[in-house]
């Protein structure tokens, strides 16, 4: 495993390389969710998440209703589904305001993932395809 730091949040853990900052984000409230974590490469303050290419994990318990936003967003493309840890990851390629997105959905028997995958912000990008953020995806686990 590479150099970083493993996230164990309430509801999910994550791991982190080095390199990425993590931060929890907001609810529809406007409070910090310990259901929604921001983690974005070459980061070094919150403010970076208008800069910075990055991923944002949000987790939806088991009672929750997680709806598929992918009616929402433009030139959506579906991507073959994959595999990790007996986990089935399905998603799409897509776009909003303008911005490229690589949207993933996961279903556990404790609730689901949504993964949004920033990956072009400026001159900053990151693909599925980068090392470091297959080992983000992979290494997300629900906290029973």
């Amino acid at each position: 495993m590479s150099e970083g730091q493993l996230f164990c949040g309430e509801f999910f853990s994550v791991f982190v390389p080095t390199g990425w900052l993590s931060f929890f984000g907001i609810d529809s409230d406007g409070k910090e969710s310990p259901k929604k974590l921001h983690i974005y490469k070459g980061a070094r303050t919150e403010l970076d998440i208008f800069s910075r290419a990055g991923i944002t994990v949000c987790y939806y318990g088991e009672s929750e209703i997680f709806i598929s936003p992918k009616a929402f967003y433009d030139d959506v493309c579906d991507i073959d589904p994959f595999e990790t840890e007996g986990c089935l990851w399905k998603g799409y390629t897509c776009k909003s305001f303008g911005y490229p997105y690589t949207m993933l959905e996961a279903q556990w028997e404790t609730g689901a993932f949504q993964v949004m995958i920033l990956m072009k912000n400026g001159e900053h990008s990151i693909s599925l395809e980068d090392s470091d953020v297959r080992m983000i995806i992979e290494s997300l686990k629900t906290i029973n």
